[in-house]
């Protein structure tokens, strides 16, 4: 039956999803690298020729980001400034008492576990000239109620968004489903009542025919 199928194909998600994260948590770092440097609150790494700068982790010295971050779109360290282009694998992930983050236009790159387990995350607007979204960018971002997704995203990764609990309305303005990472909205109580995806004008028939169905409601256009 209909119904037998669908509860196959969550089993084998569920081993899929376990093995994988054993997977990952095997062959990625707990955390990134140290920061090169520090500017008002915010931790930097340069890329290997000095061309942009990337928002880091605290690395060992344990500290946490708090409260509202307004990452800058240029930042200044020995007489030396760089654009700030990505937000780092790790940067924000297990701050909880990170309420928002201000991301400029000049960020391109939100990487893997960028804010993952950021419960107090609510206050969150992607720019447009974001390209990509990470592996568990957001995920476990449970203070996340709506978020905007910009069309100007082409790598979308697996999980970006798993467990955030709260999520309940999505604008995307991808209009091709297949671009989006496997799992992206998924929840692991699986309770995926009054959550609405909004498409571009005339793609919800796509998205009602894809993965993505699973995870929401609702599917309606803008």
């Amino acid at each position: 039956s209909k119904k037998y199928l669908l509860n196959l194909k969550r089993q084998k998600m569920k081993h899929f999803i376990k093995t994988s994260l054993l997977l990952l948590a095997i062959t990625m770092p707990l955390a990134a690298m140290a920061y090169d440097f520090e500017v008002e609150g915010i931790c930097y790494k340069t890329d290997l020729w000095g061309d942009y700068a990337t928002v880091s982790d605290w690395g060992e010295d344990g500290s946490h980001y708090t409260g509202i971050v307004t990452i800058p779109e240029n930042v200044t360290n020995d007489d030396t400034t760089y654009p700030v282009q990505k937000i780092g694998a790790y940067a924000f992930a297990e701050c909880p008492e990170l309420t928002g983050v201000i991301i400029p236009n000049s960020i391109t790159e939100i990487e893997n576990h960028a804010f993952e387990n950021c419960s107090g995350l609510t206050n969150l607007t992607i720019p447009e000239t974001v390209t990509t979204i990470g592996a568990r960018a957001f995920a476990s971002c449970t203070g996340i109620t709506s978020i905007d997704i910009p069309a100007s995203i082409t790598t979308f990764g697996i999980w970006a968004f798993l467990n955030c609990d709260n999520l309940k309305n999505v604008y995307l303005h991808i209009s091709d489903p297949e671009a989006i990472g496997g799992w992206a909205f998924s929840l692991d109580s699986e309770e995926y009542a009054n959550r609405t995806l909004h498409v571009p004008a005339g793609c919800a028939n796509a998205f009602k025919e894809s993965e993505l169905a699973e995870y929401f409601d609702n599917i309606v256009e803008m």
